[in-house]
């Protein structure tokens, strides 16, 4: 596949985030895809921990955009650097509803075959997005 077509599939995966459409999952997840960095510990890190993981955000952010800033391709891997943003309206984390706005930045990795997504590596500012949903303080500068 080339670096276009791969950074295409990815483009359609983010789509399901934004657009709630789990059926899509099936088809830009390989069987056997491999979440590396699943949200919770008990999170299934395959195709249907990425439906429960989907489904989350967007019961607790029925607004939900996801912001591409910058997409890279290179050999069978494609980098995302992203922002999911929207209103926190359901819980989240258990955390309860706070109907602020979240913006929740995050890089990710994700490896393609056969048109396929088979790995995802991903990396998120958890401290701050817990300080947005006021589950941590944020201390006062000095």
């Amino acid at each position: 596949m080339s670096a276009e077509e791969s950074k295409a599939i990815v483009r359609r995966f983010w789509s399901v985030w934004e657009e709630g459409n789990i059926d899509l999952v099936d088809e830009l997840l390989a069987p056997d895809y491999t979440n590396h960095t699943p949200a919770s510990p008990d999170q299934p890190t395959g195709p249907e921990g990425v439906k429960g993981v989907v489904g989350m955000f967007r019961s607790a952010m029925p607004d939900l955009r996801v912001v591409v800033e910058d997409m890279i391709a290179e050999g069978d891997k494609v980098a995302v650097r992203y922002t999911l943003e929207g209103t926190h309206e359901g819980e989240l984390f258990g955390v309860s509803p706070t109907g602020q706005r979240l913006s929740i930045k995050s890089i990710s990795v994700e490896r393609v075959s056969d048109g396929k997504i088979i790995e995802h590596w991903r990396v998120t500012d958890s401290l701050d997005m817990m300080q947005q949903l006021g589950a941590i303080s944020t201390p006062e500068h000095a």
